[in-house]
């Protein structure tokens, strides 16, 4: 009964440590376990090799003998006794496991007898695989390296089943002695002591003399090589988690190191204007899984090397303008052409601007996603809903978002909440699947030890298929200029993004297989001139999708059956009307909700040379003429047609019908007025104030000096002005179009 009484759930109780291998199975790295030892997992096979050399010097009956070999005992105590001193051990491999078990208790006539007992229950409790294994994952190899994988790797940088017969004798005869002889130190006797073992192989026809007399010639390592360090950061991140485990990944180690070594080399350019840390992952989209994982550039303690940027939290600047597109298409808000507003807004005392200061009135939806403009983004974000995208993202992954959505309010589009680069990659894999009509898995992993929350894809294919063609369309950064022009060449649908106060620079790249996140920037939150997703990140984002190009690619496929062909209005964007002239078939998402149709185009009446504007009350109906014009909102066609050459303004009022139409008047200043602004008793520069009449008390009135947006006005129409000296123009108009213009001029007292 006593051979029966269950054994320890650890046999061996030492702590093991943290080892990630690559999806081929090659070691990407290990930690040290906890009492500073090199000591791997119990592997799932042995060896052929190894498990024959270690049998033939140590146990040669092993597979024979109840776990105590009593030949063996008594030739080893005979050898002993003539020699008067030990020369030979007698135990077998079941008894050297005791040993362990009990953590090399000191040697006495007790203690051996407890081994042997041991020795006995573990051979009728356990198989003699069994036994192998957990003795091959604590025997001692010399220095502090425990268990045949560790030695394997730090002896010789290579798995125990690609040992060489040679190889495999000498990790064999290594226990026997770790203290004394270990590579690097009594060399001579190592290698006579492996050729022993080795004579004996081909003695017993497990080796043929080939063999034996290729082996015997190797050489043996004169010191320790040092383990994988491309992927710590992943490695401590699975170390956190699950530590004492091997960590099967699916990172590819030659596009892991190519990626290190380039984000490396990259690093080293952006040092010249302080910038130090950059981080990429790499994904496989179409199988889900992290081909390369780069958590942060080799820069040194100093500047936060060991800080894993791919789990930390920065602000994505514009990167969640995109998945706000996808959404808007999804639901049916928007098309790819549709017009968005672009003019200067207000709200709650949040007033963006776009990156490059200016205004446009009106931008397609596509355009302004390639172009990253704020204003537009913002504006949509206000019509979807805060609360309903904020739930969105986090059913796509985003997991940080910490506080409810009025905390984070239309700022969350411009980068008001923090994500990961991980979170990035998560939640961009989805459109790519998305666009491709592949769904995603029940569980999305990067190794067999972790799971991710599992997603159901939100956004549809003809959604996700046009999210990507709208990212196509952004210019590529310095060297990648004009890259159409080459065949081989690859598409790519990519964004920028850059947080306030140039603390981060990002970019997100997708090609028909893989996608790929990069951040650049300092791991301490130093903002930097010139940290710009499009000058700092995109460089190397494009660098590193070169990596991955043409690797068994296939072009996206237009999802047809997530679209259909629709009639818009060419110019507005939205379902035509019987106002819009031009009209364009374009492709749009087959949403159950509808598009609204051309709120913009009207049919005007004009006189009969058609520069004039009439109706009934001032012009004979049968003269006029009737034609269709885009009229924008007089704030937005203000912006809007600088930069539409072709655009046609709203033909002024005839002027036998301007004194009905025109409902506005302006009481301060009149053209030509001079103005003097007085200064304060603080001695600050004071204000003007203008002041006009409207026949409509709750009209809106937006003013304007010198093409800059200064407010608009209800009810009271009167507004504080501060110009500098010399002459302005003040612009005023209503939301019906009425408009007029001052001429003004200040002047010094």
């Amino acid at each position: 009964m006593l051979l029966f009484w269950p054994l320890p759930k650890r046999i061996v109780n030492r702590p093991l440590s943290t080892v990630l291998l690559a999806e081929d199975g090659q070691l990407l790295g290990a930690v040290l376990a906890a009492d500073e030892q090199w000591r791997f997992p119990e592997v799932d096979s042995l060896p052929y090799r190894y498990k024959k050399a270690l049998i033939t010097f140590e146990d040669a009956y092993f597979y024979q003998h109840p776990g105590i070999n009593p030949i063996a005992l008594a030739k080893a105590f005979w050898a002993n006794i003539k020699a008067g001193k030990v020369v030979r051990g007698g135990s077998s491999l079941s008894m050297q496991l005791a040993r362990m078990a009990y953590d090399n208790q000191p040697r006495t006539i007790i203690q051996k007898l407890k081994e042997m007992v041991m020795a006995l229950r573990l051979e009728a409790q356990l198989s003699k695989e069994e036994i192998l294994k957990l003795y091959t994952t604590y025997a001692p190899f010399g220095s502090n390296i425990e268990g045949i994988q560790a030695a394997s790797y730090r002896y010789f940088g290579r798995a125990p089943h690609a040992l060489s017969w040679a190889e495999a004798a000498l990790l064999a005869v290594l226990p026997n002695q770790p203290a004394m002889l270990f590579p690097g130190s009594n060399n001579d006797q190592l290698i006579e002591k492996r050729n022993r073992l080795l004579s004996k192989l081909l003695a017993e026809a497990i080796i043929d003399s080939t063999s034996y007399q290729l082996a015997i010639i190797e050489d043996i390592p004169e010191e320790q090589i040092s383990f994988p360090k491309q992927t710590q950061h992943l490695l401590y991140n699975r170390h956190q988690h699950a530590s004492g485990k091997i960590h099967h990944s699916t990172i590819n180690e030659r596009l892991q190191n190519r990626a290190g070594d380039l984000l490396n080399q990259y690093v080293q350019k952006l040092k010249a204007n302080q910038i130090h840390n950059a981080a990429a992952l790499i994904v496989d989209w179409q199988k889900q899984e992290v081909k390369a994982y780069i958590g942060n550039a080799n820069s040194g303690a100093s500047h936060g090397e060991d800080v894993d940027i791919i789990r930390s939290v920065r602000s994505p600047g514009s990167l969640l303008k995109p998945i706000l597109y996808a959404n808007a298409l999804n639901e049916g808000l928007i098309s790819p052409k549709q017009l968005l507003t672009d003019i200067p807004i207000f709200y709650e005392g949040f007033s963006p601007k776009n990156f490059d200061h200016q205004y446009y009135g009106a931008v397609k939806a596509d355009d302004a996603l390639a172009r990253s403009l704020n204003i537009p983004f913002v504006n949509l974000l206000r019509d979807f809903g805060v609360a309903p995208f904020y739930d969105r993202l986090k059913s796509m992954g985003f997991e940080n978002l910490k506080n409810d959505p009025s905390h984070y309010g239309l700022s969350l589009i411009l980068g008001g909440a923090e994500i990961s680069p991980w979170e990035i990659a998560y939640m961009y894999m989805q459109i790519a699947r998305g666009a491709s009509e592949n769904t995603i898995n029940e569980d999305v992993q990067l190794s067999i030890n972790q799971k991710l929350k599992s997603s159901e894809l939100n956004i549809s294919s003809g959604a996700s298929w046009l999210t990507l063609q709208a990212m196509k369309e952004l210019q590529r950064p310095g060297e990648e200029f004009g890259w159409e022009r080459f065949t081989s060449s690859q598409e790519i649908a990519w964004k920028t993004g850059t947080s306030f106060g140039f603390r981060d620079a990002w970019a997100v790249g997708i090609n028909q297989r893989y996608l790929a996140v990069v951040w650049t920037g300092n791991a301490d939150g130093e903002g930097r001139p010139g940290l710009v997703g499009v000058r700092t990140a995109a460089p190397l984002l494009f660098q590193l999708m070169d990596l991955v190009a043409d690797d068994g690619a296939q072009d996206f496929h237009m999802p047809l059956k997530a679209l259909k062909s629709t009639k818009l209005c060419a110019e507005s964007g939205y379902l035509a009307t019987q106002a819009c002239e031009a009209i364009n078939y374009a492709y749009i998402n087959n949403s159950k909700k509808l598009l609204k149709t051309c709120p913009y185009h009207e049919r005007l009446f004009l006189n009969e040379s058609e520069q004039y504007r009439v109706n009934a009350s001032c012009y004979p109906m049968y003269k006029a003429k009737e034609r269709s014009y885009l009229v924008l909102p007089p704030a937005v066609a203000y912006f809007y047609k600088p930069h539409h050459a072709n655009f046609k303004e709203i033909p002024k009022w005839l002027p036998d019908c301007q004194s009905a139409s025109q409902p506005m008047e302006m009481i301060y200043p009149r053209n030509f007025t001079n103005i003097f602004i007085p200064r304060e008793l603080d001695g600050k520069e004071g204000s003007a104030i203008f002041e006009l009449a409207h026949q409509n008390k709750a009209a809106k009135v937006f003013w304007y000096v010198d093409g800059d947006y200064v407010g608009q006005t209800e009810e009271t129409h009167q507004i504080a002005i501060q110009s500098s000296i010399g002459s302005h123009e003040m612009y005023v108009v209503d939301e019906s179009g009425n408009y007029l213009s001052v001429a003004f001029n200040v002047i010094k007292r």
